[in-house]
């Protein structure tokens, strides 16, 4: 039974999917099995190539959620058409199509939004898995609300993709940029700029880590976002920190892979800023040892 009053507000969710096929089911069931029942679920398939548009018919039936087929228009773009097109509730939440959620998790999160107003948005922590639902050794580290701007601008903090907004803010603030693949810190920033952010010290979701044989090539169209990103912010003082943040992030993680240890000593001269963080010299020791 639902810890919260029944005439609690709608929420709108919107699920984006895209080539999940083998985890959609997990992550529709986690929704439609909420404790919470105040809310409207639709899915929208971003012109998946393999059979999840078939596997969400067959869930539809089942669950009967607004079910919507698209060109492949990328996940900014999708996520800026559910919310004008399908949001009609006083929150709204994403959940990506191969994460899930604790079956407390809109409970939770609609209870304390309601107790805090003048919050826009909220997170919690997240479980992290790996392709067959298995718990990864992996742990967010100095998660907290408030005024997170510059933590989040220089990646000292990274929000774990739970959050439930206020659909408001996407008035007051503005809608995704389709152009920026890494929408979560593109939004995240646009909204603290103005806001303190709302945490709930409570396991929200399931994050499945990312172990396809393209990671490379996410792991680069994420940096480079972020870089895109922080452009938007020339006049910020850390405006500096953050890209030093972004050029030591792409040779810590670019040199763990030997078919991108060009790129990786790429930004061996754009990271020489973070030559004191131990980090720097981790992605050098490993492009020295691993190079072939």
């Amino acid at each position: 039974m639902s810890t919260i009053k029944q005439n609690y507000p709608l929420v709108s969710i919107i699920v984006p999917c895209y080539n999940h096929e083998k985890y959609v089911n997990e992550c529709i069931s986690s929704i439609m099995n909420q404790t919470f029942k105040n809310f409207e679920l639709t899915v929208i398939d971003d012109g998946s190539k393999d059979q999840s548009f078939k596997v969400l018919k067959d869930l539809q039936k089942k669950y009967k959620f607004n079910l919507i087929y698209q060109e492949n228009r990328g996940i900014s773009a999708t996520l800026n058409r559910g919310i004008k097109e399908f949001a009609n509730g006083k929150y709204v939440c994403f959940c990506a199509s191969d994460d899930f959620w604790t079956l407390e998790k809109l409970d939770k999160q609609v209870t304390f939004m309601e107790k805090y107003p003048d919050l826009p948005m909220c997170y919690g922590n997240t479980y992290y898995i790996d392709d067959n639902s298995n718990p990864v050794n992996r742990v967010n580290k100095n998660l907290k609300g408030g005024w997170l701007f510059e933590e989040m601008f220089t990646f000292k903090l990274h929000p774990p993709v739970n959050y439930i907004f206020r659909t408001t803010i996407f008035k007051e603030v503005g809608y995704y940029d389709e152009t920026v693949y890494a929408e979560d810190y593109y939004m995240n920033l646009k909204i603290a700029t103005h806001h303190r952010i709302g945490y709930l010290n409570e396991y929200l979701s399931f994050y499945r880590i990312n172990f396809t044989p393209n990671k490379i090539e996410r792991i680069n169209k994420i940096l480079d976002s972020h870089l895109k990103v922080i452009e938007d912010y020339k006049t910020h003082r850390l405006y500096k920190k953050a890209k030093n943040r972004v050029y030591l992030n792409k040779l810590d993680w670019l040199s763990g892979f030997k078919t991108s240890k060009r790129m990786a000593i790429k930004n061996l001269l754009n990271a020489t800023p973070m030559i004191f963080n131990k980090r720097y010299w981790a992605g050098v020791i490993k492009l020295l040892l691993f190079w072939n």
